[in-house]
This record gives C-alpha cells, structure tokens and sequence, in this order.
C-alpha cells in the first residue's frame, strides 16, 4: 500500500501578513490624498464664489450707476447714494461687504477709488469707482463708470 500525501496549496501566514501591510499602506494613501483633493475642492468652490460675488456687485453697480442721473459719496456714513427725482437707492460699504436694498455682497475690498470727470474724489459727486479686493490677485480690479449729463455744468 502506498500512502500518497496531497499537499494542500495556501499562502503562508508571512505571505498574508506581507498583504495585510502593503493594503494598509495603499489604503492609508489613498486617504491621504482624498483629504488633499477635498480641501482644494473647498478652497476652488470658495474661490469661485468669492468671484461670483465681485462679478455681482459690479454687474448691479453697472446697471444702477446707469440708472440714476446722480452719485453722491458720503464718506462719514460710507454711503453711495445713487438717486433720480422720484426714486433713490443707497450702498453701504463695511470692512467685509457691500449692501443695498436688496442685496448684500459678501467682499472684502482692500482699497476703493472715487472718481468725479476723471479726477480722485474724496466725498460729493462721483462718476466712476474703482475697486481693489481682498483675496485676489492685485491684477483683478472692477472699474465702474456713467456717462455725465452735460446738464451737470449748469
């Protein structure tokens, strides 16, 4: 009688252990960089909302600035105050927004310009600002103008 041995085929335990660690290595990575990817994620959806509010405040600034014949800025108060004969609307300016009646854009400006025919105004008539914002290159700039009514010499 011959007596044959099957040899069973398995992975050895050091074969297993040697899995176990490099999965853990590669899991432990791969972690890693998902918490990279999700924080440039945040910080592009922040950014682009940051624009999105600068493109909306000059976009509602560039219709109202049309919209009324005068401009008046009242620096003590921080207040543009836009108006025509029966109608007026007022923007706030703060550290870290702007706000008018129905909207409130969420910027920082780092520094904003006056302008009356071309010439840097302090308060008074003004037609044309110019802003420089917090949080973007010194390259992004927002330029609001009007065309004066030549009445305004009168």
């Amino acid at each position: 009688m011959t007596s044959t041995s099957h040899k069973i085929k398995a992975f050895t335990i050091t074969e297993m252990m040697v899995v176990i660690v490099i999965s853990a290595v590669v899991v432990g990575l791969a972690f890693t960089i998902l918490g990279i990817v999700q924080n440039n994620m945040r910080s592009i959806e922040n950014n682009y909302e940051y624009q999105a509010q600068i493109q909306s405040l000059e976009v509602a600034l560039t219709i109202d600035f049309n919209k009324y014949p005068t401009a008046q800025w009242n620096p003590r108060e921080n207040e543009l105050l836009l108006s025509s004969p029966i109608q007026e609307k007022v923007y706030k300016f703060s550290t870290d927004s702007i706000i008018n009646d129905l909207d409130v854009f969420i910027v920082k400006t780092k520094h904003t310009t006056f302008y009356f025919e071309g010439e840097e105004v302090k308060s008074g008539s003004v037609d044309g600002i110019k802003f420089t914002f917090d949080n973007t290159t010194d390259l992004h700039r927002i330029f609001i103008y009007k065309h004066n009514d030549p009445t305004i010499h009168f």
